[in-house]
């Protein structure tokens, strides 16, 4: 067809201006402002082809440099590729009809609802670098649409992977994609409305202080809508009571390194624009410098000494708006580069003040239904004075490992797992204080993300529910995570399914 020798089309042009792209001499680096790393053709064409199976053989010889015009023998091969898929694809619908006509509408209709509101707004808004040969740029933008913002668990192969775990425990999926604010907000109405059917619902969304972009949305539309659905129905996804806690990183542990929350609250008709809350009407920089003052004897009783802050911002992730800077520069940084910046529908923001441990490496740990699962170690660099976390870039595994070593904290594989179980006990005393926010219950999944420093000790750098990526198992060789995805949706489920089976009890 027209599109397929198209497509082919595209390859010999792509191959052709990556090669002559790569000749100019050796660029290895970041193609644009997310973490994707340029990879050999090869690696980037079977990267494509996973999300274009209905390419042939052809497309990937193009890219590999095999071939580069379309020969009669590989189109004819194309169309009876494409003649067999179509057929097979026929086939398979006029089965699903077949059974789906035995299944009488009375018992299709009965079967209890599962909500799976989710994002189909997959478009990259980023800039890539206008060296790059326009059509590697089409590769890459179409490639990163499908990179979620915030976590791996809420793009489409997780929803759809969600639905059919959910069609298979004998749920009637109701889907509710969303693209626009209008229908994000119309979800909203009909939970409040009764239209939303009686059936526990997994939000596949998450807030932050931005736009509406892939599964993001503003936190001023995103969490009365949440409130209406959770009022109604089991909240799966995200977790009903720590979301917003974690997401605007009001929580506090005993783990935590010094710390100073200023929460931040606009105050409407009054000329200061904003102020902290529980101090009145003080300017926003005095507030600051006394909370960094207060600080200071806080770290020095922690035996750490206050060279550098960490300022965070709640609604945000990655280190995308963790600034690190000298104590004295903090107060103008918050009054003058932090306040003007948060968006005019916001009407509140919290922002930690953190005094700076001597990093060495970060170990992360999963845990599912209470039970510590999965672990790695993974490390954001130390950025420079006045530049954000991200900017330092991450160290993986290895690196980690090899950091862990320098310092002498293992001489290998026994001395690092000897070393993880040690801090064990800290990751059950930090699930234990996620019990106590969420009222008793127990988180179904949450990750906690622990910082050792030079002196040995561990302090907690993060507790995330959904919404933190999962970690991937390093002693695997297939580097698989634990818990991988697929038993993940089948927890979700589960716990769906406890829950009709509680209330058709309560019934009787």
């Amino acid at each position: 067809s027209r599109r397929q020798v198209r497509c082919n089309c595209i390859f010999v042009d792509l191959a052709s201006s990556f090669d002559s792209w790569l000749q100019q001499g050796p660029r290895v680096g970041p193609l644009q402002s997310t973490c994707l790393t340029l990879v050999p053709s090869t690696q980037l064409a079977r990267h494509w082809l996973q999300h274009h199976r209905g390419l042939s053989r052809l497309g990937l010889s193009t890219i590999m440099g095999r071939t580069s015009v379309s020969s009669r023998a590989s189109l004819a091969s194309l169309h009876r590729a494409k003649l067999a898929h179509t057929l097979k694809k026929r086939r398979s619908c006029g089965r699903s009809a077949a059974r789906a006509a035995k299944i009488p509408r009375t018992v299709a209709s009965s079967r209890p609802k599962f909500h799976l509101i989710y994002s189909t707004n997959w478009v990259y808004k980023g800039k890539l670098d206008p060296s790059i040969p326009q059509m590697l740029q089409e590769v890459t933008r179409q490639i990163n649409a499908k990179v979620p913002l915030c976590c791996e668990l809420t793009d489409l192969n997780f929803a759809g992977l969600l639905a059919r775990t959910a069609r298979s425990e004998g749920f009637d999926v109701v889907r509710w994609p969303i693209r626009s604010q209008a229908q994000w907000l119309e979800v909203g109405e009909a939970a409040r409305s009764g239209r939303m059917l009686p059936g526990p619902a997994a939000v596949l969304m998450h807030s932050w202080h931005g736009s509406y972009e892939k599964e993001c949305v503003p936190a001023w539309d995103f969490y009365p809508v949440l409130e209406a659905i959770k009022a109604r129905h089991l909240l799966l996804y995200p977790s009903a009571p720590l979301d917003r806690l974690h997401s605007e990183k009001r929580y506090t542990s005993a783990l935590m390194p010094p710390t100073k929350f200023v929460h931040l609250v606009r105050t409407p008709g009054s000329s200061a624009g904003w102020q902290v809350k529980g101090h009145g009407k003080n300017p926003v920089s005095k507030v600051v410098a006394e909370a960094v003052s207060a600080l200071r004897k806080e770290a020095a009783a922690a035996d750490l000494p206050l060279d550098n802050v960490m300022v965070k911002q709640g609604l945000s992730w990655g280190g995308d708006a963790v600034t690190r800077l000298l104590p004295k520069d903090v107060p103008d940084y918050v009054k003058s580069r932090v306040v003007p910046k948060i968006p005019a529908q916001a009407n509140e923001l919290t922002v930690l003040i953190q005094a700076k441990i001597d990093l060495v490496s970060e170990l992360r740990w999963v845990i599912l239904n209470g039970e510590l699962r999965g672990r790695g170690w993974v490390t954001l660099h130390n950025p420079r004075l006045g530049c954000r976390a991200v900017t330092g870039g991450y160290k993986n595994e290895a690196n980690c490992r090899t950091a862990l070593e320098k310092s002498g904290f293992i001489d290998g594989a026994e001395s690092r797992k000897a070393l993880e179980e040690s801090m064990r006990p800290k990751v059950e005393q930090v699930l234990a204080e996620a019990v106590a926010d969420a009222g008793g219950e127990v988180p179904q999944y949450l990750r906690v993300d622990l910082l050792l420093d030079r002196q040995g000790r561990a302090w907690l750098g993060e507790r995330e529910s959904w919404g933190a990526d999962l970690i991937k198992n390093q002693d695997n060789p297939l580097g698989r995570t634990n818990p991988n995805k697929s038993e993940l949706a089948s927890a979700i489920v589960a716990r769906a399914s406890r829950d009709l089976k509680k209330r058709k009890r309560q019934a009787a």
